[in-house]
């Protein structure tokens, strides 16, 4: 048997759903492509020439940048929901 409720529902949540799971995908991408590393010899060829430990120490920075910079954009994105909910006062 077939509900129309159950039908609705599935209709209401199918988008952020297939939402959430574009998310997920977009994600495991992101993750496989830092995995793989920087090559920073590549990019900055003088940090290359200081040696092994200097080109381990910017490889560090850049790191902790990107580790700020993702943190950042997550309280971000969390302070946007905040706003969202607030604006829908019967959340």
């Amino acid at each position: 048997m077939n509900n129309p409720f159950k039908n609705l529902i599935d209709n209401i949540f199918s988008l952020p759903e297939s939402l959430l799971n574009l998310v997920k995908e977009k994600l495991y991408g992101a993750s496989q492509l830092v995995g793989q590393g920087i090559d920073i010899s590549a990019w900055l060829a003088p940090v290359g020439l200081l040696g092994p430990s200097w080109v381990k120490v910017i490889n560090s920075l850049l790191a902790g940048a990107a580790l700020v910079f993702t943190f950042w954009i997550a309280k971000r994105i969390y302070a946007l929901y905040l706003q969202f909910k607030e604006s829908v006062r019967w959340w």
